[in-house]
């Protein structure tokens, strides 16, 4: 479903993606796993289309291109950014109507409106209040809500844990198995390494911009490259490495 080939992303100076590659099949939870800093926002952003970019990025039959953002949500790739990215000052349901805006079928996009308001019932319940109002989980899950109503082929899920409790990052991480089930197709961005990992398909690890292992989920969970990244060991090793300044 989604190839990407030797993407490079740099902000001026700085190159925070460096020729990575990655591959998405249609009805996979494809895992970014790294520590903060890594790239794996970038490379969220970047597939989303908004930032610029070198390398290719193909999705289903075609090509995408940088800077291209609302024609590739029309396409089907919906991002959930890092920090929700709802506006806050909008009452729940408004943010909701904004995930209507490439759809074309009014009637049938209001009627999934109504069904995503039954499934999650806290949208309903908080529907009349401003989204900031709400606490940080049901936020992702308005903010979860309002990408599926773009009907996604896609949907990226950037760090969908951070700021959440455990109990709420569990509830978070069973919706993403469920809309698994149910056919969606998920790259999920995060830095909680294990958990995603139980979860996901397969995974990449990142590190300081590139992809330095890959594989089946479940096999990198003991995988010794993850565990020193995740525990400082690679870090560590970094550090004494280089020369004091």
């Amino acid at each position: 479903m989604l190839r990407v080939r030797d993407l490079v992303v740099r902000y001026g100076a700085i190159q925070a993606v460096r020729g990575i590659d990655i591959d998405i099949a249609a009805g996979e939870i494809v895992a970014l796993i790294g520590s903060n800093g890594a790239g794996k926002t970038t490379v969220a952003r970047a597939i989303a289309g908004l930032l610029p970019y070198r390398g290719e990025i193909a999705f289903e039959s075609g090509v995408l291109t940088p800077n291209n953002a609302e024609r590739n949500l029309r396409r089907g790739i919906a991002l959930v950014p890092e920090g929700r990215g709802i506006l806050g000052t909008m009452t729940v349901q408004d943010n909701l109507l904004m995930g209507l805006y490439t759809r074309a079928d009014k009637t049938q996009a209001m009627t999934e409106l109504v069904a995503l308001r039954e499934r999650f019932p806290i949208l309903a319940q908080r529907g009349h209040l401003p989204a900031n109002l709400m606490s940080g989980g049901e936020q992702q899950i308005l903010a979860i809500a309002r990408a599926l109503l773009s009907k996604p082929k896609l949907l990226l899920l950037d760090e969908p844990s951070l700021g959440l409790s455990p109990k709420m990052t569990d509830t978070v991480f069973d919706m993403v198995q469920d809309l698994r089930r149910e056919g969606l197709t998920v790259f999920l961005v995060e830095q909680k390494a294990r958990q995603t990992l139980k979860i996901a398909d397969r995974a990449y690890l990142m590190e300081t911009g590139r992809i330095i292992t890959s594989g089946p989920a479940k096999e990198l969970i003991d995988d010794p490259v993850v565990s020193e990244t995740f525990l400082g060991g690679r870090a560590a090793h970094s550090r004494k490495a280089s020369p004091s300044v």
